[in-house]
């Protein structure tokens, strides 16, 4: 009878510890911290990809889900890091002279796990307003440089070194340079922000690009401490969507529990996630657009 009582406890014990103790292969994981220099990062892992729409190592996890709304599908991808350093960012070719690329072709260069458009940041002769930092180096700061006739006021999304977000509406060159309060790793000049500070915007676009048109959509939210969602939704060129306008797509937004800060980027056939290394929302749609930058997320796993 003890005999068998000490068999069935010593079992209790060895399944305990086949579900608390790691797959070997993590056990003596490093997860490291990138600097701030462009460039490619460590590549996926292929098994770690759980299945078409799920990647999971020590580092990252990365889940994209679906959905439909207004007629409209959108998709979700939701991720998780271990460290700031791996929100980056990427040029296609220069800040004053970008290549001609897609998404994935910058997205598998520089071996992102997931990556989206940026901001359509352009360089100052063809744009010569807004604020532009990447990788920890502003390379304009001219927000407020634009013809006042036309009404344009920006809001500008900045990622600072902790990974957290920050929309400063309509922020002035001086604020942006010599007030900020935090370290600015990455910023972006597009919008509007759709949330801030976990309160849903009322006043939503204040620039003429497109508000009340039904486009597709992109926008990237911050739900928690290194935890981010990106948000994306079809246009009328694809099959069975009709595109959302910027209200009904904050409206999208607004409808995902927990976020904290969302900001609009750049929409239309620009509109890009990249999973796999391969661009995975739109897939009816015929226009690919060449794009000047994008966001991405970067393992920082590397095995024993």
């Amino acid at each position: 009878m003890y005999r068998t009582f000490r068999i069935i406890v010593l079992a209790i014990l060895l399944l305990a510890l086949l579900v608390l103790v790691p797959s070997p292969r993590f056990v003596f994981a490093e997860i490291i911290e990138y600097d701030l220099k462009p460039g490619k990062c460590i590549e996926p892992y292929e098994d770690c990809y759980l299945d078409e729409w799920h990647y999971e190592d020590p580092s990252i996890s990365v889940s994209i889900e679906k959905g439909r709304m207004f007629d409209t599908n959108y998709m979700v991808a939701r991720v998780k890091i271990a460290n700031a350093s791996q929100l980056r960012t990427e040029f296609t070719g220069s800040f004053y002279a970008p290549d001609k690329e897609q998404g994935a072709t910058v997205a598998r260069r520089v071996n992102a796990v997931l990556a989206i458009n940026g901001d359509y940041y352009c360089e100052e002769k063809r744009m010569p307003f807004g604020y532009t930092c990447r990788q920890g180096k502003v390379y304009k700061n001219k927000i407020n440089v634009y013809d006042e006739s036309r009404g344009f006021s920006f809001d500008v999304l900045i990622i600072d070194e902790n990974g957290d977000f920050h929309i400063e509406r309509a922020p002035s060159p001086d604020y942006l340079k010599n007030h900020l309060p935090y370290t600015p790793i990455n910023g972006f000049t597009f919008g509007p922000g759709i949330i801030i500070d976990g309160e849903v915007q009322t006043e939503l676009f204040n620039h003429d690009f497109g508000g009340d048109s039904h486009f597709q959509r992109m926008a990237i939210a911050q739900v928690g401490p290194l935890e981010y969602m990106c948000i994306c939704c079809e246009g009328p060129e694809d099959q069975g969507s009709a595109g959302m306008t910027i209200y009904q797509f904050a409206e999208l937004c607004a409808s995902f529990e927990g976020i904290q800060n969302c900001y609009n980027l750049d929409g239309g056939s620009s509109t890009t996630i990249v999973f796999r290394g391969q661009k995975v929302n739109s897939p009816t749609n015929p226009k690919h657009r060449w794009i000047p930058d994008i966001i991405y997320f970067a393992t920082a796993y590397l095995p024993d």
